[in-house]
């Protein structure tokens, strides 16, 4: 199976992906295949909210919908990209060929369109010991697993970390391996 361009080709212009269409991907390939179409890590949307808040349970368990409820309610921008993943990938004629950016412009590789996310918010290096998050002194800050991140300071992620961008999103990071595990869990 070849690689596919910018990590998936149905990624929309942020790059975004809805994760109904992933699990789909996933449910006709094996293992191996879906690491070998999709080898990049990913960031896979969650509910930034506090539990107490009881804004989820307004939303439908669906992939759609959430639009119409992040125009109504102050402090939930964050929610639309619920059901929807983005790999930490670099996007086609960007610069910095050794950084994947993401932030609220456009000419990020990940574009999240939230006001509490900087222009450009942090971004992603991969080495030898693996990937590692920077925020770039974004203005509202980043938490990895809910501890705040020091502004310009590398931090390594680890499978199934929990980063908040700002106050309205936060994204778990994903192996190819543990989404493709994530995307056929029936839940």
């Amino acid at each position: 199976m070849s690689q596919m361009s910018w990590a998936s080709p149905d990624a929309n212009s942020d790059g975004f992906v809805a994760i109904s269409r992933m699990r789909k991907q996933a449910s006709i390939m094996s293992l191996e295949d879906f690491v070998e179409a999709f080898p990049h890590p990913a960031l896979r949307s969650i509910d930034p909210s506090d539990s107490s808040t009881g804004i989820r349970k307004l939303l439908p368990v669906r992939d759609e919908g959430v639009q119409l409820l992040t125009q109504m309610v102050d402090g939930v921008e964050g929610l639309r990209y619920l059901g929807k993943l983005a790999f930490v990938a670099k996007r086609p004629g960007n610069p910095y060929p050794h950084l994947i950016s993401i932030g609220r412009s456009k000419t990020n590789d990940i574009t999240v369109a939230v006001s509490s996310v900087s222009k450009v918010h942090g971004y992603f290096v991969s080495d030898e010991e693996g990937w590692k998050f920077t925020d770039h002194g974004s203005t509202n800050g980043s938490k990895l697993n809910k501890k705040k991140l020091s502004a310009n300071s590398k931090t390594s992620l680890a499978d199934g970390a929990v980063l908040q961008l700002g106050s309205d999103t936060s994204f778990q990071f994903h192996t190819p391996e543990s989404l493709y595990a994530r995307l056929l869990k029936k839940n």
